[in-house]
């Protein structure tokens, strides 16, 4: 059985992980009483802009697989802007709350023909410089004159689906909205 880290030992772990791509972060590690287990909070700047998952990703996806299964299960994960509360963080939405949306999200990906716009866009992009999150993917919705709200809930829509990225999005998603496409016509034809 693995010898249980302690606070000061897995915050020091943390930010030997975390140094490079996230300069400054602050880690702290205890006990929280709201949840009752150990807490991670992340204070950062670079989360700014970011929503949730997109951070917890950013993160934990530097965090070593056998590291993680062996000190951080069960742990609670909080990453927030310097400036951030838990509460405000914890009313921020998540994949999970987009579902009533997914129509109007797949709708304005369709009219605005944002897929194809994507793909133009990644073709150009040497795979190995390709961002590994939806930088591509939010600036194609804002050239389209999505708002920010839209592309809030695109992004969650994407995450919803198991796309963190924009090769994902085009991978994962858009088979997706041409399905809820087709499935609509075929509907709107028996209904004529």
């Amino acid at each position: 059985m693995a010898k249980t880290k302690s606070h000061t030992q897995l915050a020091r772990d943390l930010r030997g992980f975390l140094g490079d791509a996230c300069p400054g972060i602050e880690v702290e590690v205890g006990l929280s009483e709201r949840w009752r287990r150990t807490c991670l909070t992340f204070r950062w700047a670079g989360f700014d802009g970011l929503l949730l998952e997109e951070r917890f990703r950013l993160l934990a996806r530097r965090v070593p697989p056998d590291y993680y299964a062996q000190h951080l299960k069960n742990v609670v994960w909080l990453e927030l802007t310097p400036e951030e509360t838990v509460e405000s963080f914890l009313a921020q939405p998540r994949s999970e709350d987009i579902d009533t949306e997914l129509p109007k999200v797949w709708r304005m990906l369709r009219e605005t023909n944002f897929f194809a716009s994507l793909e133009d866009e990644l073709v150009r992009i040497p795979p190995a410089q390709c961002p590994d999150d939806f930088t591509m993917s939010k600036r194609v919705l804002q050239a389209k004159q999505a708002s920010a709200e839209q592309i809030r809930s695109a992004c969650l829509a994407f995450m919803k689906h198991q796309a963190y990225n924009d090769w994902e999005v085009l991978r994962t998603v858009r088979p997706l909205v041409e399905e809820a496409a087709a499935t609509k016509g075929k509907a709107k034809g028996r209904k004529a």
